[in-house]
């Protein structure tokens, strides 16, 4: 059983920046449904050029230009196949590595994330800047009346900083308050339980928001090069339902995905506030 201490589902906590927050990366993404092959319950395989495709590309790529957007990568290969919700196009504000916009068929992302990253609200308007591109850049001929999905995903990584002394398996347990419970004397064959490598996963359906989910992880586990291994925790709020193809309505399901996160993060975090440096004003 899992359960992070003192959680109650209708918690609703004070929005606080943290001078030394443990973001990673945030990741804002929209899908839709698009035709493509394949087989069942496999990715699907866009075939074909679509030439909606390209009016939408070019048609975004101009206005993202106008909002700074001016680095441009390709992430697909010409001569490779293209997977439905599959990002193609990355565009880069300068060669900082956030904020980034990634476009592909079926599925639009902003990621955020340190330094540039201070808060939802500051980030807010960055995504109903991008998001009014991405509807207002449509082709006349493509029939666009809903959003499938929209999703809000945070991943921060605790390291020594963070988890003092403590080891991932102890940092989860009394640091985050996950709490795993085994039956009695399963434990006593670790010959240090400091060396537990832990992994906790759940996905929950979310009460009073139709299609909408979230996803909570935290393991152990090490970034790139770092030599050392680290708490990572990974939390996505995902509504899967028909949503208007308007910025008002996807910003109204990534405000309830966000309240809902950071009430978790506040929560399982509560313990390390000090360590974390709450910003005076914030």
């Amino acid at each position: 059983m899992l359960t992070p201490a003192g959680w109650s589902c209708r918690l609703v906590v004070k929005s606080i920046s943290y001078a030394k927050a443990p973001l990673l990366e945030l990741i804002v993404e929209i899908r839709w449904q698009v035709s493509a092959t394949g087989i069942p319950g496999g990715p699907g395989i866009i075939s074909g050029l679509s030439a909606e495709f390209d009016l939408w590309f070019q048609e975004l790529t101009n206005t993202l230009r106008g909002q700074g957007f001016h680095n441009l990568e390709r992430l697909v290969p010409h001569d490779m196949p293209v997977m439905a919700h599959q990002p193609v196009y990355r565009y880069r504000l300068s060669d900082d590595p956030f904020p980034v916009v990634q476009f592909g068929h079926g599925i639009f992302t902003v990621n955020a994330g340190p330094p540039s990253y201070e808060s939802w609200s500051s980030f807010r308007p960055r995504v109903e800047q991008v998001l009014e591109a991405l509807i207002a850049s449509r082709p006349d001929g493509l029939e666009l009346d809903v959003f499938s999905r929209a999703s809000l995903r945070y991943i921060d990584l605790f390291d020594a900083q963070l988890r003092g002394d403590a080891s991932n398996y102890a940092f989860i347990r009394d640091g985050l308050g996950v709490v795993v419970d085994l039956p009695d004397g399963l434990l006593d064959v670790t010959a240090d339980r400091n060396r537990i490598s832990p992994t906790v996963a759940l996905r929950l359906p979310v009460d009073g928001d139709e299609g909408a989910s979230l996803a909570f992880q935290v393991a152990a586990g090490r970034l790139g090069q770092r030599p050392t291994t680290d708490t990572i925790m990974d939390m996505s709020y995902s509504v899967d339902r028909r949503i208007e193809t308007t910025p008002e309505s996807v910003l109204s399901a990534l405000d309830r995905a966000y309240e809902t996160v950071h009430a978790w993060f506040e929560t399982l975090t509560a313990g390390l506030r000090d360590r974390m440096k709450p910003v005076a004003g914030s």
